[in-house]
């Protein structure tokens, strides 16, 4: 019995490990990636990843994707700055998005906990954030996490 239930847990781990890298919001279908994930990371880290895609089908009738809008602008800019100013140092390197490729008629979807209560603290708008930006003159998706 005990042999079951140590077999259990390994699939189990094995399965949460396999399932938590796979970001839903990633959508399948791109032939190339660069990934740089923050090795050092537990609760609070830093990704910065991108996706190359054939053209922009799989986001056109994504439901959680929308076309940015010129007043769209700002705000992406405001979190890759703000993303910019954070990876800084040792990570540097790893960060090449260019803020001038953001456009109108790209696609983007933003997750944040701004305004979410977590004990006594409420998160601020670049406390916690996930940002997808599809850039449809390159094809690449650009992802990423921040939560300091």
């Amino acid at each position: 019995m005990k042999r079951i239930s140590v077999f259990i847990l390994f699939i189990l781990l094995a399965f949460c490990l396999y399932g938590c890298s796979v970001d839903p919001n990633i959508p399948n279908g791109y032939t190339g990636k660069e990934e740089h994930f923050d090795k050092d990371g537990f609760q609070d880290y830093s990704d910065y990843c991108k996706y190359l895609y054939k053209d922009a089908t799989a986001f056109e009738n994504n439901p959680n994707y929308h076309k940015v809008t010129a007043p769209d602008i700002a705000v992406i800019k405001g979190y890759f700055d703000d993303f910019k100013q954070f990876i800084g140092g040792d990570r540097a390197g790893e960060y090449d998005f260019d803020t001038k490729c953001i456009t109108i008629g790209d696609f983007v979807l933003i997750k944040t906990k701004e305004g979410v209560t977590e004990g006594n603290a409420v998160y601020g708008k670049y406390d916690n954030y996930d940002v997808y930006y599809f850039d449809t003159d390159s094809n690449v998706l650009y992802y990423i996490h921040n939560n300091k």
